[in-house]
């Protein structure tokens, strides 16, 4: 028992170790991860890193990268959610639902409307 309780914090203290100096993938592993280490802000920091994705790609003009991109960030943006319950989530999850129909739609300009507005409610959220 002794022996198989510090195995268990030898595992854990050497993932908390390597685990920062990981690079993230979207990825089932790198969310256990993330939920190991205690990072609550995982979901909301990858919405804001997609809507300005999304936002950037917008303004090329590129409306179909604008929807990719936001899509990715309502995911993560729905899951932020689901954990915390916070308004400004919701909210921008309602402006990353209409810059997804923009951009589905070939309507860059709206898209970026939708998304700024979306990533003005995620910073709110931080």
């Amino acid at each position: 028992m002794l022996y198989r309780s510090l195995a268990l914090i030898m595992t854990g203290a050497a993932l908390a170790l390597t685990a920062p100096q990981m690079a993230y993938a979207e990825d089932p592993i790198s969310h256990a991860i993330d939920a190991l280490l205690g990072n609550p802000d995982y979901h909301l920091d990858q919405a804001v890193s997609h809507t300005q994705e999304a936002i950037a790609h917008g303004q090329a003009g590129h409306a179909h990268s604008l929807a990719h991109h936001a899509r990715e960030a309502l995911i993560n943006a729905q899951a932020q959610y689901a954990a915390y319950q916070n308004p400004h989530v919701a909210e921008a999850a309602t402006h990353l639902k209409a810059a997804i129909q923009n951009g589905d739609r070939g309507h860059a300009r709206m898209g970026v409307t939708h998304a700024s507005e979306a990533l003005t409610h995620l910073n709110a959220a931080k």
